[in-house]
């Protein structure tokens, strides 16, 4: 294998080290030939890299009216980037997931790939997600559509110590094998200022401080919030459901566009466990967060879920940390809602998955300012079976739903009076090899011009009371309200 240490090579020269003219003249000629057949419509070509930031490529990235991408969780050490657009799927409907999943094979099958690395991500990746409902048409989620996924001009995924570049571009019939390689290195060549920390320019603040106060239970919004949480409460004590999952949003004028990148910055070094995360489809907005929860990870042959649902606030002293733990742990209201998440998981997975390996009982997850009651979960994936149709049947999870599910989200309209988009939604990567992970869109929020947009949600049962889940929703803001006034200084 190549050396990843490799900081005083442009990326133009990494690649004729890495790959070789004589090796990349080659299979392009191949690709070329193919594409005459209508077999290939892109070229692909992976290699290591010096180790890089991908946040920092995607803060110096001055291409904000196209695509970009950005996932990081720091404890896990993988981080990746993609940016600008090669092309895009894109499906709406009830049958958007099936869609997706047979759109994104025939384009993943169109990329001839070219790498001397054996590794699971030495390969091209689809980017995107997923909105919430079945049909997306909110005014501010317009850009993303109900159903979304980009295979990029180039990407970078930082995997443990390994750094890896992919590259990729559409094969012209019409241009030579010299004119696709000098298109190539025209984009790394592009790329070398994003990866060249010591040339990397400061991007400012506004300078601007806003004074953002989370409405109190005094406030016409509780009021508001208590009427709602009532009368979820008087349907689940009629049986017309037995869970549901409904969402606040903070609206936030802004006078200068905020840097979503500073505020991504601090929410990773405040939350290493969690996924932080930023998609853009274009200049208009971009989706960000910083989720502690994953809706799945899978490789060829199993499938990794968890169940998080049940929350209480950390201590300030490591005996009231304890002590709220074990009233987390032993908590009827919290168990209860915990348990709904489990089951509906299991029940979801049993179709489509064998051998379903879950705890007996939840233990707890401890984020910086939040701790909730979790449940790994692990299953053979049955052969046969696409990634996309897991996720169609995890999402929405009762932790962001309710249950059982078809009732419960087809009520969440009724209640919440905003469009939720891509919020509690699955945004993730799948790559040529099958590997992916999704998670739920949770902890977030849209960055728009001249306005930011704040989601949190909480679990209606029957013994959910309303200034408790008001609370609760309010502890959820914290994390992007604080990281967006840091961000501001």
């Amino acid at each position: 294998m190549p050396s990843n240490n490799l900081n005083h090579h442009s990326l133009s020269k990494l690649l004729d080290f890495q790959i070789g003219y004589d090796q990349l003249s080659k299979h392009l000629d191949i690709a070329i030939s193919l594409n005459k057949e209508d077999q290939k419509d892109y070229f692909s070509v992976s290699y290591p890299i010096q180790n890089v930031d991908p946040l920092a490529v995607i803060e110096q990235n001055s291409v904000k009216d196209d695509f970009e991408f950005y996932w990081e969780k720091p404890s896990d050490n993988i981080a990746m980037c993609a940016g600008e657009e090669i092309s895009r799927i894109k499906t709406t409907g009830r049958n958007r997931f099936k869609q997706a999943s047979g759109i994104g094979k025939q384009l993943i099958n169109k990329v001839y790939h070219l790498s001397n690395l054996d590794h699971s991500k030495s390969v091209p990746h689809l980017f995107g997600g997923f909105s919430f409902f079945d049909h997306n048409v909110g005014k501010n989620w317009s850009d993303f559509g109900a159903a979304s996924f980009t295979l990029p001009k180039w990407s970078i995924i930082k995997n443990g110590a390994l750094t890896l570049v992919t590259v990729t571009i559409r094969i012209e019939k019409n241009e030579s094998v010299d004119d696709h390689i000098i298109r190539i290195e025209d984009i790394f060549e592009n790329l070398d200022d994003l990866t060249t920390a010591k040339n990397y320019e400061p991007v400012p603040n506004s300078g601007t401080s806003y004074s953002v106060e989370i409405p109190d239970s005094d406030s016409p919004d509780f009021f508001k919030w208590k009427h709602t949480i009532d009368k979820a409460t008087h349907e689940i004590s009629r049986n017309k459901y037995e869970k549901i999952v409904l969402a606040r949003k903070l609206n936030i004028k802004t006078e200068h566009e905020i840097c979503d990148t500073h505020i991504l910055n601090r929410l990773r070094n405040q939350y290493p466990d969690c996924y932080s995360f930023l998609i853009r489809q274009n200049e208009h907005s971009s989706f960000i967060g910083c989720t502690p929860e994953r809706l799945a990870s899978f490789n060829k042959d199993y499938i990794l879920t968890e169940g998080l649902a049940g929350s209480t606030p950390r201590g300030e002293t490591a005996t009231e940390d304890a002590r709220l733990e074990a009233e987390l742990l032993t908590s009827k209201k919290d168990l209860e809602e915990h348990k709904f998440v489990v089951n509906a998981i299991t029940k979801n997975l049993n179709s489509f998955a064998d051998n379903v390996e879950i705890p007996k009982n939840p233990s707890v997850k401890k984020l910086t300012n939040v701790q909730h009651l979790y449940t790994p979960i692990r299953a053979h994936i049955k052969e046969n079976v696409s990634k996309t149709q897991l996720l169609n049947n995890l999402h929405p999870t009762p932790a962001v739903g309710g249950y059982p599910r078809e009732e419960a989200i087809s009520n969440i309209s009724r209640f919440e009076d905003f469009e939720r988009g891509w919020y509690a939604s699955p945004i993730g990567w799948i790559n040529a090899n099958g590997n992916g992970e999704f998670i739920v869109g949770i902890r977030s929020g849209l960055i728009k011009k001249e306005e930011v947009i704040f989601y949190a949600g909480c679990g209606i049962v029957s013994q959910s009371d309303p200034l408790k889940e008001w609370e609760e929703t309010n502890l959820k803001f914290i994390p992007m309200l604080s990281a967006l006034e840091y961000a501001r200084r």
